[in-house]
């Protein structure tokens, strides 16, 4: 990958103070030239990033250094974007549906106060041990844009209920 043209952006001190970089993050992607590469700089390997911009058509490299500092690159290879996007709507009649299927088989979490990335570890790391038929009951402060695909590409459902305008109670099962 050539990095003739690069734009970067160090995502550590948005992520230093409380804020998910995504959208800032995709605004440069959505002006990204063919001739242009995405630098991104963390302290974390953005594995959901990645996944996301691998199905729109970018090839990607990560270096890291013995610092602790990650450099994500990302190179337009095509201009198709996939259609295969994953929402999540607010649906309280359906979340408390499935929250009453549930009663008895669900695992309680909060990540509320998790520093980033840690509600979305915290979140898949619970879902790989949730038995069979239960589900997870997630208390969170926004809606997970990263985490929707990941839980898309392993067969999970996922509702929410919105009890304010910085906490959301998620659902989340198999499909």
């Amino acid at each position: 990958m050539n990095n003739d043209n690069l734009i970067s952006l160090d995502v550590r001190p948005i992520i230093s103070k409380g804020n998910d970089p995504f959208k800032e993050i995709m605004e440069i992607v959505n002006k990204l030239s063919n001739k242009q590469t995405l630098e991104i700089i963390n302290s974390f390997e953005p594995i959901p990033l990645i996944n996301k911009l691998k199905r729109e058509g970018y090839i990607t490299r990560t270096d890291k250094s013995d610092a602790g500092i990650v450099h994500t690159y990302f190179k337009k290879t095509t201009e198709l974007k996939s259609s295969d996007e994953f929402s999540l709507e607010n649906n309280n009649i359906a979340f408390d549906e499935k929250f009453k299927q549930f009663v008895g088989k669900l695992k309680q979490i909060d990540v509320r106060d998790l520093e980033m990335p840690e509600p979305m570890t915290t979140i898949l790391e619970e879902l790989e041990i949730l038995p069979i038929g239960n589900a997870l009951f997630v208390e969170h402060k926004k809606v997970p844009q990263f985490l929707l695909p990941e839980l898309k590409e392993r067969n999970f459902e996922i509702l929410y209920n919105k009890k304010s305008d910085h906490h959301l109670q998620l659902l989340i099962f198999k499909a």
